[in-house]
């Protein structure tokens, strides 16, 4: 059901950019629930964060896909990292679709 490939993403810091996650991969199969496990500071938020396109404005996705398959479009995925946070279309995925609980 979604496919995290390769996923990299910087934040521009006053020290120049950051690289906050760099080639992260997972799939969360369909009707599964996974948990992201790491040290404080590994970038578990921020790819919540990138799933859901609720990264902070100094954030950005600069590598990889998020591939979602929505149950109800017969055979088609979508990347939602190359949606704008905004859109109709992530709007429609966000909290009905995939829900994040943060800790």
């Amino acid at each position: 059901v979604l496919r995290v490939r390769d996923l990299v993403v910087e934040f521009k810091a006053a020290e120049g950019l950051i690289r906050a996650v760099d080639g992260v991969s997972f799939t969360v199969p369909e009707g599964k629930t996974v948990a992201l496990v790491g040290e404080s500071g590994s970038g578990k938020s921020v790819v919540s964060q990138t799933i859901m396109q609720i990264l902070p404005n100094t954030g950005k996705i600069v590598g990889g896909e998020v591939l979602f398959h929505d149950p109800d479009r017969l055979g088609s995925f979508v990347d939602l990292a190359k949606l704008p946070a905004e859109s109709k279309e992530m709007r429609a995925v966000r909290g009905r679709r995939i829900s994040i609980i943060f800790q």
